[in-house]
């Protein structure tokens, strides 16, 4: 009896430990994408201390928890080795505007020349002071060695390097470092960082790490991204390519409209009789045999302000260009929807609607 009663103890206990945990990993992992209008203040602070190189484009800006503290993290790619694993530079910053750190994971620091340990010593000190004197003042070396990242230049697993500058807080039981690349330029810098002494395990979350997003299985989309992937699946692939009308009620809001001018008024056709214009078409094997709805696009996002966006999709039949459209979106408690589209046909009736 004693027995079956200490092994449901363990069970439980065990239990519990695996609830909190999974608590736990969903607190660490969590990020809320917001605008860069609204953050804007955030990446000005920065760039006081650090410039974003100009060769990366703006990604993305997310909310996230850093350590339980409210923080912004940035994020810019380069467009030609874009996406996890590639080319980016990020930085993590707080509420309150203390810059947590920054990485610069650039092709260009896969040469394998190291700078001396003297030489990084001094780099590092220079710049902690000019982030934060308080900081550097109170930070202790505990040594400085090389250290790699690994990248995707094309595909390429790539290799980048630079010298470590490791730090310990002694007041606040944390960590900082500076990683200073062959050029003498600052590769990374992170502060706050908690350890594990006992597990030999990082405990502050890796959000400048794609290697730790990966394993999170988090990626952080675009609003472009986000509103890009809409279009195609419910404009795209739903009014026309795949009839997916399922899809349309999915991106358009059910009081969305067609606006369509005709001499000097503006007719309206509700989504719900673009729906039933697609489904007719949809059941008719001559129309889906004449595959006039089977065509070729480009989506571009004209303009993010907020809540709001502009979204212009081309269409094309054979090379030629038949339907401009321009798509306004409003960002609902639920996600993007598409609210109007007004047209321009370069062809006369170019999906042989019938009138």
């Amino acid at each position: 009896m004693k027995k079956t009663v200490l092994i449901l103890s363990v069970v439980l206990t065990a239990l519990t430990i695996s609830m909190m945990t999974t608590k736990v990993n969903a607190q660490k992992t969590d990020l809320k994408i917001v605008s860069l209008t609204e953050t804007q203040v955030y990446l000005d602070e920065f760039k006081k201390f650090v410039e974003v190189p100009k060769e990366y484009l703006f990604h993305s800006v997310s909310k996230v928890k850093a350590d339980n503290i409210s923080a912004y993290l940035f994020r810019f790619e380069k467009q030609e080795n874009k996406g996890l694993g590639g080319e980016y530079f990020s930085f993590l910053i707080s509420e309150d505007k203390q810059i947590l750190g920054f990485t610069n994971m650039n092709k260009k620091y896969s040469d394998t020349k190291m700078i001396s340990k003297a030489e990084t010593e001094k780099i590092a000190k220079e710049f902690l002071l000019k982030m934060d004197k308080s900081l550097a003042n109170d930070l202790k070396n505990l040594w400085i060695e090389r250290h790699d990242e690994e990248i995707l230049v094309n595909g390429q697993k790539t290799v980048l390097a630079g010298m470590k500058y490791k730090c310990y807080r002694p007041s606040q039981k944390d960590y900082a470092w500076v990683i200073v690349g062959f050029d003498g330029s600052v590769m990374t810098f992170e502060r706050k960082i908690k350890w594990n002494n006992s597990e030999q395990k990082r405990i502050t979350e890796k959000w400048l790490h794609d290697s730790w997003l990966k394993e999170q299985k988090i990626w952080v989309q675009s609003e472009e991204e986000i509103l890009k992937n809409m279009v195609k699946k419910t404009f795209v692939n739903g009014a026309l390519n795949e009839l997916n009308t399922e899809a349309m009620r999915q991106g358009f809001h059910p009081d969305f409209a067609i606006l369509i001018a005709k001499d000097d008024k503006l007719n309206r056709l509700f989504l719900n009789d673009w729906i039933n214009v697609v489904e007719q078409y949809k059941n008719s094997e001559e129309q889906v045999n004449s595959g006039v709805r089977n065509l070729e696009y480009t989506i571009k996002v004209l303009e993010i302000t907020r809540k709001t966006a502009v979204v212009k999709t081309e269409f094309f039949r054979n090379k030629e260009i038949v339907i401009t459209d321009y798509l306004s979106f409003i960002k609902f408690p639920d996600g993007w929807k598409a609210v109007g589209k007004i047209s321009h046909e370069h062809i006369p009736n170019p999906l042989n609607l019938k009138f």
